[in-house]
């Protein structure tokens, strides 16, 4: 036996004989357990630590590159991100009423336009055309809410210096957890002045999360959307728990009647949801986020970026 071949020894062979005579009562085991295992290993495989080949982490000369990041936020203008000065310049008929729209996390200005073919019209143009609202599109991107917040807070400063009339109003309409950054934003003081959040008369949510909770250790990612699309519960950091809502502002939030709710006389299940939320036995703390805010259920059904009675409900609080 040439020295390079490999060793064969009788546990070896005899293993392998093992193996292939079982080969028949393995199959219909594999079929049933690798549909379940599956997903379960591939998440364990990619929490575990990988090393990357230097060549392939680094750039060519061995320089490492450093990707540019767009912000969380920013103002939109015919498809387009654009500063605040660019879109003070180019908005057409700027008014003295500022319409800011907050989409929800992920989304641009497209997300209001969903349901707008029942409506004719959606809330930026109705309330420019009835009222004279000058609407200020936003783009958000998935982030810290409190982050998102600061940069929000300091786009809108800047287009209030920019805008080329006096700022005497300035209205927020915000969709799902764009709400969480407008929050953190009006929260944001100023010395410059004139200040947007002293502008800020009305702040409205459309399926806005009412309530917040700190992060639990063993929470799984089943049970924080479980917690914000059942029982209206967001997990957020104790930073932003924190923050004060602009006191001097209406804050309006429309919402889908939830299935679950908080309480003594909640249903069973949404008591399983609200006992998720104890340490040691004892319940951690739940934040109202909007706590002086009026709320405003609807039955779920048509998407709330568009519906005739938040077209009517809009136009009497923004008149």
């Amino acid at each position: 036996m040439s020295p390079t071949q490999p060793r064969r020894t009788r546990l070896g062979a005899l293993l392998r004989f093992g193996w292939r005579a079982t080969s028949r009562v393995r199959r219909p085991i594999t079929r049933v357990v690798a549909p379940v295992a599956g997903p379960i290993v591939a998440q364990i495989a990619a929490l575990a630590p990988v090393r990357v080949p230097l060549a392939i982490a680094t750039a060519p000369l061995g320089r490492t590159t450093t990707p540019v990041e767009r912000p969380l936020v920013a103002l939109r203008l015919g498809g387009e991100d654009v500063t605040p000065t660019d879109f003070a310049v180019l908005a057409p008929a700027p008014t003295d009423r500022l319409l800011v729209l907050v989409p929800d996390v992920g989304h641009d200005e497209r997300q209001w336009r969903a349901g707008s073919e029942t409506t004719g019209a959606t809330y930026a143009e109705r309330l420019q055309h009835l009222l004279g609202w000058t609407p200020v599109p936003t783009r958000l991107d998935p982030g810290s809410p409190t982050e998102a917040g600061l940069e929000l807070a300091s786009v809108l400063q800047r287009l209030v210096e920019a805008w080329p009339v006096p700022v005497q109003r300035i209205a927020v309409i915000a969709a799902g957890n764009g709400g969480l950054a407008v929050r953190a934003a009006c929260a944001v003081r100023f010395a410059t002045m004139p200040s947007w959040t002293g502008r800020v008369s009305e702040v409205v949510g459309l399926g806005v999360p009412r309530y917040g909770v700190e992060p639990a250790r063993l929470a799984s990612d089943l049970g924080r959307r479980l917690d914000q699309q059942l029982a209206g519960i967001v997990v957020a950091e104790p930073s932003f728990l924190g923050l004060q809502q602009a006191t001097w502002a209406d804050h309006l939030l429309v919402t889908e009647r939830p299935p679950l709710r908080p309480g003594p006389l909640g249903s069973l299940l949404g008591g399983v949801v609200w006992w998720r939320h104890r340490r040691g036995g004892r319940p951690r703390h739940v934040v109202d986020l909007f706590p002086d805010a009026e709320s405003f259920e609807l039955a779920p059904g048509e998407p709330l970026t568009n519906r005739h009675d938040v077209h009517d409900a809009l136009l009497r609080w923004l008149a």
